[in-house]
């Protein structure tokens, strides 16, 4: 990903200063198609997923388990620091 200085020098080179893609690509070390995607938008688009992530396996049966761990007085929380390890 590219930063925003980045977009902001080649977008002012290439409106402002009338600099060619060719050019800008030249100067700032990147690809042509990338001077182009960058003149497309005015801030970095970020990352997007291409489709939704993975759901959990418990995801069916979380209210079960906390219903069962609420009603149960000996369950205490476990925090990874009192977790043994097996080395």
């Amino acid at each position: 990903m590219y930063s925003v200085e980045l977009y902001n020098r080649v977008r002012h080179a290439c409106h402002v200063d009338g600099m060619s893609r060719r050019e800008a690509a030249r100067l700032f070390e990147t690809d042509r198609k990338t001077v182009s995607k960058i003149l497309q938008h005015s801030v970095p688009p970020g990352y997007r997923r291409s489709e939704a992530p993975a759901r959990s396996k418990l995801d069916p049966f979380i209210p079960a388990i906390d219903q069962t761990l609420e009603g149960d007085e000996c369950v205490k929380p476990v925090t990874l620091a009192q977790v043994p390890s097996n080395s």
